[in-house]
Protein backbone atom coordinates (compact mmCIF):
# COMPACT_ATOMS: atom_id res chain seq x y z
CA UNK A 1 0.00 0.00 0.00
CA UNK A 2 3.04 2.30 0.65
CA UNK A 3 4.59 1.56 -2.50
CA UNK A 4 1.63 2.55 -4.20
CA UNK A 5 1.07 5.64 -2.92
CA UNK A 6 4.75 6.66 -3.47
CA UNK A 7 4.31 5.91 -6.93
CA UNK A 8 1.08 7.76 -7.52
CA UNK A 9 2.77 10.94 -5.64
CA UNK A 10 5.92 10.49 -8.45
CA UNK A 11 3.29 10.39 -10.89
CA UNK A 12 1.03 13.54 -9.89
CA UNK A 13 4.57 14.72 -9.16
CA UNK A 14 5.85 13.97 -12.87
CA UNK A 15 2.55 15.44 -14.29
CA UNK A 16 2.69 18.84 -12.26
CA UNK A 17 6.63 19.23 -13.76
CA UNK A 18 5.83 18.13 -17.41
CA UNK A 19 3.06 21.29 -17.41
CA UNK A 20 5.12 23.85 -15.41
CA UNK A 21 8.08 23.01 -18.39
CA UNK A 22 5.26 23.16 -21.00
CA UNK A 23 4.24 26.55 -19.54
CA UNK A 24 8.07 28.27 -18.91
CA UNK A 25 8.20 27.15 -22.63
CA UNK A 26 5.70 29.01 -24.25
CA UNK A 27 6.69 32.13 -21.85
CA UNK A 28 9.96 31.80 -23.26
CA UNK A 29 8.90 32.10 -26.73
CA UNK A 30 7.15 35.61 -25.31
CA UNK A 31 10.50 36.37 -24.08
CA UNK A 32 12.60 35.53 -27.28
CA UNK A 33 10.44 37.69 -28.85
CA UNK A 34 10.60 40.76 -26.38
CA UNK A 35 6.90 40.59 -25.30
CA UNK A 36 7.81 41.44 -21.24
CA UNK A 37 4.48 42.48 -20.03
CA UNK A 38 2.91 39.67 -21.63
CA UNK A 39 5.78 37.50 -20.20
CA UNK A 40 5.69 38.83 -16.78
CA UNK A 41 2.06 38.66 -16.31
CA UNK A 42 2.11 34.84 -17.10
CA UNK A 43 4.96 34.23 -14.78
CA UNK A 44 2.60 35.91 -12.38
CA UNK A 45 0.21 33.46 -12.92
CA UNK A 46 2.48 30.40 -13.07
CA UNK A 47 3.85 31.32 -9.50
CA UNK A 48 0.33 31.52 -7.83
CA UNK A 49 0.21 27.71 -9.52
CA UNK A 50 3.45 26.88 -8.22
CA UNK A 51 4.34 28.69 -5.49
CA UNK A 52 8.03 27.43 -4.08
CA UNK A 53 9.03 26.40 -7.94
CA UNK A 54 12.76 27.84 -8.18
CA UNK A 55 12.33 28.00 -12.30
CA UNK A 56 9.83 30.29 -12.20
CA UNK A 57 11.20 32.87 -9.19
CA UNK A 58 14.25 33.08 -11.50
CA UNK A 59 12.94 33.07 -15.29
CA UNK A 60 10.21 35.61 -13.55
CA UNK A 61 13.38 37.66 -11.41
CA UNK A 62 15.30 37.75 -15.16
CA UNK A 63 12.58 39.02 -16.95
CA UNK A 64 12.29 42.02 -14.40
CA UNK A 65 15.84 42.85 -14.89
CA UNK A 66 16.12 42.17 -18.76
CA UNK A 67 13.30 44.82 -18.65
CA UNK A 68 15.03 47.50 -16.28
CA UNK A 69 12.95 46.53 -13.52
CA UNK A 70 16.16 46.24 -10.81
CA UNK A 71 14.33 46.46 -7.42
CA UNK A 72 11.39 44.01 -8.64
CA UNK A 73 14.31 41.53 -9.50
CA UNK A 74 16.34 41.76 -5.91
CA UNK A 75 12.53 41.12 -4.49
CA UNK A 76 11.90 38.15 -6.59
CA UNK A 77 15.60 36.24 -6.81
CA UNK A 78 15.60 36.99 -2.73
CA UNK A 79 12.78 34.60 -2.46
CA UNK A 80 14.90 31.94 -3.84
CA UNK A 81 16.43 30.44 -0.91
CA UNK A 82 20.04 30.90 -0.18
CA UNK A 83 20.75 27.18 0.10
CA UNK A 84 19.81 27.24 -3.86
CA UNK A 85 23.17 27.94 -5.14
CA UNK A 86 22.83 27.15 -8.57
CA UNK A 87 25.33 29.58 -10.75
CA UNK A 88 22.80 30.90 -12.41
CA UNK A 89 21.06 32.24 -9.93
CA UNK A 90 24.18 33.63 -8.24
CA UNK A 91 25.38 35.59 -11.21
CA UNK A 92 21.71 37.07 -11.69
CA UNK A 93 22.29 38.19 -7.94
CA UNK A 94 25.58 39.83 -9.01
CA UNK A 95 24.06 42.09 -11.55
CA UNK A 96 21.12 42.77 -10.16
CA UNK A 97 22.83 44.44 -7.30
CA UNK A 98 25.33 45.96 -10.05
CA UNK A 99 22.58 47.95 -11.14
CA UNK A 100 21.12 48.38 -7.90
CA UNK A 101 24.85 50.12 -7.02
CA UNK A 102 25.01 47.39 -4.31
CA UNK A 103 28.48 47.26 -4.84
CA UNK A 104 29.75 45.99 -1.39
CA UNK A 105 27.32 42.73 -1.86
CA UNK A 106 28.43 42.39 -5.45
CA UNK A 107 31.85 42.34 -4.04
CA UNK A 108 30.68 39.41 -1.46
CA UNK A 109 28.68 37.13 -3.74
CA UNK A 110 31.73 37.58 -6.28
CA UNK A 111 34.20 36.24 -3.51
CA UNK A 112 31.49 33.48 -3.07
CA UNK A 113 31.13 32.77 -6.75
CA UNK A 114 34.85 32.79 -6.88
CA UNK A 115 35.69 30.13 -4.69
CA UNK A 116 32.51 27.68 -5.75
CA UNK A 117 32.32 27.80 -9.36
CA UNK A 118 35.31 27.83 -12.77
CA UNK A 119 34.11 31.09 -14.12
CA UNK A 120 36.84 33.13 -12.22
CA UNK A 121 36.70 35.96 -15.55
CA UNK A 122 32.86 36.82 -15.11
CA UNK A 123 33.43 36.98 -11.06
CA UNK A 124 36.89 39.01 -11.32
CA UNK A 125 35.23 41.53 -13.84
CA UNK A 126 32.40 42.21 -12.01
CA UNK A 127 34.03 42.75 -8.86
CA UNK A 128 36.44 45.10 -10.60
CA UNK A 129 33.49 47.23 -11.30
CA UNK A 130 31.93 47.34 -8.25
CA UNK A 131 35.60 48.35 -6.84
CA UNK A 132 35.66 50.64 -9.48
CA UNK A 133 32.20 52.46 -8.89
CA UNK A 134 33.62 52.58 -5.04
CA UNK A 135 36.87 54.46 -6.30
CA UNK A 136 38.88 51.66 -4.94
CA UNK A 137 41.10 51.95 -8.00
CA UNK A 138 43.69 50.38 -6.69
CA UNK A 139 41.46 46.98 -6.02
CA UNK A 140 39.61 47.28 -9.33
CA UNK A 141 42.69 46.64 -10.87
CA UNK A 142 43.96 44.17 -8.95
CA UNK A 143 40.91 42.24 -9.63
CA UNK A 144 41.43 42.34 -13.49
CA UNK A 145 44.79 41.49 -12.89
CA UNK A 146 43.52 38.12 -12.01
CA UNK A 147 42.15 37.55 -14.96
CA UNK A 148 43.62 35.22 -17.65
CA UNK A 149 44.39 36.93 -20.86
CA UNK A 150 43.70 35.67 -23.98
CA UNK A 151 42.61 36.31 -27.66
CA UNK A 152 39.53 36.43 -26.97
CA UNK A 153 38.90 38.27 -24.13
CA UNK A 154 42.33 40.61 -24.36
CA UNK A 155 40.65 43.44 -26.26
CA UNK A 156 37.90 43.46 -23.64
CA UNK A 157 39.85 43.65 -20.82
CA UNK A 158 42.36 46.09 -21.99
CA UNK A 159 39.53 48.66 -22.66
CA UNK A 160 38.03 47.71 -19.13
CA UNK A 161 41.30 48.47 -17.59
CA UNK A 162 41.35 52.04 -19.88
CA UNK A 163 37.67 52.76 -18.45
CA UNK A 164 38.69 52.18 -14.21
CA UNK A 165 41.77 54.18 -15.01
CA UNK A 166 40.03 56.99 -16.04
CA UNK A 167 38.28 56.95 -12.84
CA UNK A 168 41.01 58.45 -11.06
CA UNK A 169 40.84 62.61 -9.98
CA UNK A 170 43.76 63.10 -8.65
CA UNK A 171 46.25 64.78 -10.78
CA UNK A 172 49.94 65.97 -9.53
CA UNK A 173 51.74 68.26 -12.23
CA UNK A 174 55.25 69.16 -11.87
CA UNK A 175 56.52 71.66 -15.10
CA UNK A 176 59.55 73.20 -16.03
CA UNK A 177 59.73 76.12 -18.78
CA UNK A 178 62.83 78.17 -19.70
CA UNK A 179 63.51 80.56 -22.84
CA UNK A 180 66.47 80.77 -24.80
CA UNK A 181 67.77 84.17 -26.92
CA UNK A 182 69.36 82.81 -29.78
CA UNK A 183 72.34 85.13 -30.83
CA UNK A 184 71.65 87.91 -27.86
CA UNK A 185 72.65 89.09 -24.19
CA UNK A 186 69.44 89.08 -23.52
CA UNK A 187 69.37 85.94 -20.08
CA UNK A 188 67.87 82.95 -19.64
CA UNK A 189 64.76 83.24 -18.50
CA UNK A 190 63.27 80.17 -16.35
CA UNK A 191 60.01 78.66 -14.65
CA UNK A 192 59.10 76.53 -12.76
CA UNK A 193 55.52 75.20 -11.46
CA UNK A 194 53.87 72.82 -9.14
CA UNK A 195 49.89 72.01 -9.73
CA UNK A 196 47.57 69.55 -7.78
CA UNK A 197 44.15 69.03 -9.56
CA UNK A 198 40.81 67.06 -8.40
CA UNK A 199 38.04 66.18 -10.18
CA UNK A 200 34.33 66.13 -8.73
CA UNK A 201 31.36 65.07 -9.95
CA UNK A 202 30.29 68.28 -11.37
CA UNK A 203 33.27 70.32 -11.54
CA UNK A 204 37.18 70.09 -11.38
CA UNK A 205 39.12 72.91 -9.14
CA UNK A 206 43.00 72.83 -9.72
CA UNK A 207 45.96 74.59 -7.30
CA UNK A 208 49.13 76.11 -8.66
CA UNK A 209 52.43 77.86 -7.44
CA UNK A 210 54.25 78.96 -10.46
CA UNK A 211 58.34 80.52 -9.60
CA UNK A 212 60.15 82.81 -12.47
CA UNK A 213 63.62 83.68 -11.98
CA UNK A 214 65.14 86.13 -14.46
CA UNK A 215 68.14 87.97 -14.38
CA UNK A 216 68.54 88.18 -10.49
CA UNK A 217 65.07 88.47 -9.96
CA UNK A 218 62.64 86.10 -9.17
CA UNK A 219 58.92 86.20 -8.39
CA UNK A 220 55.87 83.94 -7.14
CA UNK A 221 52.33 83.56 -8.77
CA UNK A 222 49.61 81.54 -7.04
CA UNK A 223 46.83 80.52 -9.17
CA UNK A 224 43.57 78.61 -8.88
CA UNK A 225 41.51 77.51 -11.59
CA UNK A 226 37.99 76.22 -11.46
CA UNK A 227 35.72 73.90 -13.97
CA UNK A 228 32.16 73.69 -13.25
CA UNK A 229 30.41 71.10 -16.00
CA UNK A 230 27.43 73.33 -16.45
CA UNK A 231 25.42 70.28 -18.87
CA UNK A 232 26.34 67.87 -20.90
CA UNK A 233 27.92 69.59 -23.38
CA UNK A 234 28.89 73.21 -21.88
CA UNK A 235 31.25 73.64 -19.30
CA UNK A 236 32.83 76.87 -17.72
CA UNK A 237 36.16 78.17 -16.66
CA UNK A 238 37.00 80.75 -14.16
CA UNK A 239 40.83 81.47 -12.68
CA UNK A 240 42.51 83.63 -10.01
CA UNK A 241 45.80 84.62 -9.93
CA UNK A 242 47.97 86.59 -7.19
CA UNK A 243 51.53 87.46 -7.45
CA UNK A 244 54.52 89.24 -5.56
CA UNK A 245 56.46 90.69 -8.31
CA UNK A 246 57.02 92.69 -11.43
CA UNK A 247 57.72 89.10 -13.72
CA UNK A 248 53.54 88.23 -13.15
CA UNK A 249 50.84 90.64 -13.45
CA UNK A 250 50.04 91.41 -9.81
CA UNK A 251 46.22 90.17 -10.48
CA UNK A 252 45.13 87.91 -13.18
CA UNK A 253 41.39 87.64 -13.94
CA UNK A 254 40.32 84.73 -16.30
CA UNK A 255 36.98 84.00 -17.41
CA UNK A 256 35.21 81.70 -20.41
CA UNK A 257 32.24 79.74 -21.19
CA UNK A 258 33.29 76.12 -23.54
CA UNK A 259 30.58 74.32 -25.92
CA UNK A 260 31.64 70.74 -27.13
CA UNK A 261 30.06 68.09 -29.10
CA UNK A 262 30.97 65.55 -31.23
CA UNK A 263 31.63 67.60 -34.08
CA UNK A 264 32.75 71.49 -33.30
CA UNK A 265 34.05 72.64 -30.21
CA UNK A 266 34.21 76.83 -29.59
CA UNK A 267 34.26 79.04 -26.80
CA UNK A 268 34.28 82.78 -25.55
CA UNK A 269 35.68 84.45 -22.59
CA UNK A 270 38.17 87.17 -21.44
CA UNK A 271 41.10 87.88 -19.43
CA UNK A 272 42.16 90.85 -17.43
CA UNK A 273 45.53 91.61 -16.41
CA UNK A 274 46.48 94.76 -13.44
CA UNK A 275 49.82 95.73 -13.31
CA UNK A 276 51.31 98.80 -11.16
CA UNK A 277 50.76 101.19 -13.82
CA UNK A 278 48.12 100.16 -15.97
CA UNK A 279 45.64 97.05 -16.93
CA UNK A 280 45.40 95.02 -20.00
CA UNK A 281 42.00 93.24 -21.19
CA UNK A 282 41.60 90.70 -23.60
CA UNK A 283 38.49 89.27 -25.43
CA UNK A 284 39.39 85.84 -26.55
CA UNK A 285 37.32 82.66 -27.97
CA UNK A 286 38.09 79.47 -29.70
CA UNK A 287 36.38 77.33 -32.92
CA UNK A 288 37.57 73.46 -33.38
CA UNK A 289 36.42 70.86 -35.45
CA UNK A 290 37.01 67.37 -34.98
CA UNK A 291 36.71 64.65 -37.75
CA UNK A 292 37.74 61.35 -36.86
CA UNK A 293 41.08 61.29 -34.53
CA UNK A 294 42.30 64.59 -35.96
CA UNK A 295 41.08 68.51 -34.34
CA UNK A 296 41.79 71.56 -36.20
CA UNK A 297 41.94 74.24 -34.09
CA UNK A 298 41.27 78.60 -34.21
CA UNK A 299 41.96 80.92 -31.13
CA UNK A 300 41.77 84.74 -31.31
CA UNK A 301 42.60 87.36 -28.68
CA UNK A 302 41.73 91.19 -29.36
CA UNK A 303 43.82 93.02 -26.60
CA UNK A 304 42.89 96.47 -25.18
CA UNK A 305 45.83 98.49 -23.54
CA UNK A 306 45.78 101.88 -21.92
CA UNK A 307 47.00 104.37 -24.47
CA UNK A 308 47.76 102.14 -27.60
CA UNK A 309 45.21 100.77 -30.69
CA UNK A 310 43.95 97.32 -30.13
CA UNK A 311 45.57 94.65 -31.28
CA UNK A 312 45.35 90.94 -32.49
CA UNK A 313 46.56 87.57 -32.04
CA UNK A 314 46.24 84.53 -33.78
CA UNK A 315 46.73 80.87 -33.26
CA UNK A 316 46.07 77.48 -35.11
CA UNK A 317 46.63 73.98 -34.41
CA UNK A 318 46.22 70.80 -35.87
CA UNK A 319 45.92 67.84 -33.08
CA UNK A 320 46.44 64.29 -34.07
CA UNK A 321 44.75 62.56 -30.91
CA UNK A 322 46.25 58.89 -29.86
CA UNK A 323 43.57 56.39 -28.54
CA UNK A 324 44.88 56.53 -25.25
CA UNK A 325 43.29 59.06 -23.36
CA UNK A 326 44.45 62.91 -23.58
CA UNK A 327 47.37 61.85 -25.73
CA UNK A 328 47.92 63.31 -28.55
CA UNK A 329 50.43 65.60 -30.97
CA UNK A 330 49.74 69.17 -31.98
CA UNK A 331 51.60 71.53 -34.46
CA UNK A 332 50.77 75.31 -33.92
CA UNK A 333 50.77 78.29 -35.36
CA UNK A 334 51.06 81.75 -33.64
CA UNK A 335 50.83 84.95 -35.10
CA UNK A 336 50.65 88.36 -32.35
CA UNK A 337 52.30 89.67 -29.13
CA UNK A 338 49.69 88.01 -26.51
CA UNK A 339 52.00 85.38 -24.95
CA UNK A 340 51.84 81.67 -25.20
CA UNK A 341 53.10 80.69 -21.86
CA UNK A 342 52.67 83.11 -19.21
CA UNK A 343 51.42 86.81 -19.11
CA UNK A 344 54.75 88.64 -17.35
CA UNK A 345 54.84 92.19 -18.34
CA UNK A 346 52.15 94.73 -19.40
CA UNK A 347 54.54 95.56 -22.51
CA UNK A 348 51.97 94.09 -25.23
CA UNK A 349 53.49 96.25 -28.29
CA UNK A 350 51.95 95.79 -31.11
CA UNK A 351 54.86 94.47 -33.13
CA UNK A 352 54.65 91.10 -35.28
CA UNK A 353 55.57 88.22 -33.04
CA UNK A 354 55.65 84.99 -34.92
CA UNK A 355 55.47 81.40 -33.18
CA UNK A 356 55.84 77.82 -34.32
CA UNK A 357 55.54 75.06 -31.49
CA UNK A 358 55.22 71.24 -31.22
CA UNK A 359 53.80 69.98 -28.55
CA UNK A 360 52.64 66.61 -27.10
CA UNK A 361 51.69 64.47 -24.44
CA UNK A 362 52.16 60.95 -24.16
CA UNK A 363 51.61 57.62 -21.32
CA UNK A 364 54.69 56.59 -19.56
CA UNK A 365 53.26 54.47 -16.85
CA UNK A 366 49.92 54.25 -15.96
CA UNK A 367 50.01 56.89 -13.61
CA UNK A 368 52.63 59.06 -15.17
CA UNK A 369 52.22 61.11 -18.51
CA UNK A 370 54.72 63.70 -20.39
CA UNK A 371 53.96 66.56 -21.66
CA UNK A 372 57.04 68.33 -24.04
CA UNK A 373 56.50 71.58 -25.61
CA UNK A 374 58.88 72.89 -27.90
CA UNK A 375 58.30 76.33 -29.66
CA UNK A 376 60.56 78.83 -32.04
CA UNK A 377 60.00 82.42 -31.85
CA UNK A 378 60.52 85.25 -34.08
CA UNK A 379 59.94 88.86 -31.82
CA UNK A 380 60.06 92.03 -33.50
CA UNK A 381 61.44 94.45 -30.80
CA UNK A 382 62.10 97.11 -32.98
CA UNK A 383 60.68 98.01 -36.70
CA UNK A 384 62.18 95.47 -38.70
CA UNK A 385 64.93 94.21 -36.13
CA UNK A 386 64.11 90.52 -34.59
CA UNK A 387 65.23 88.21 -32.48
CA UNK A 388 64.54 84.58 -32.14
CA UNK A 389 64.01 82.53 -29.28
CA UNK A 390 63.66 79.08 -27.78
CA UNK A 391 60.93 77.84 -25.68
CA UNK A 392 61.15 74.90 -24.15
CA UNK A 393 58.58 73.41 -21.57
CA UNK A 394 58.25 69.98 -20.06
CA UNK A 395 55.18 68.60 -17.75
CA UNK A 396 55.26 65.06 -16.04
CA UNK A 397 51.85 64.47 -14.56
CA UNK A 398 51.04 61.83 -11.86
CA UNK A 399 47.76 60.84 -12.21
CA UNK A 400 46.19 58.75 -8.84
Amino acid sequence: MLKCKFLLVCFLYSIAFYAQNEELSKITTLIENKQFDESIYELLVLEKKYPTAVEVKFKLAQVYFWNAKDDLAFDKISEIETTVTNEDIINLKIQVQQKRNQFEQVIAICDFGISNYNNPEFYHTQKALAYAALDEIDLALASLSKIEISDSNKSKINYLKKEILNKRKNFITVGYLQTNTISDDFPTWYLGSLEYARKFKKHTVIGRVNYSYLSEIDAVQFEVDWYPKLSKKNYGFVSLGKSNDILFPNYKISAELFHENKAITASLGGRKLIFDQSDINMLTGHIGYLFQSYKISYRGFLIFQENQDHSFSHLVSFMKKFDEKDTFIQLEFIYGNAPYFYYTTNNFSTLSNYRIGLLSKFKITDSIYGQPNIQYEKEEILPNNFREKINLQVNLIYVF
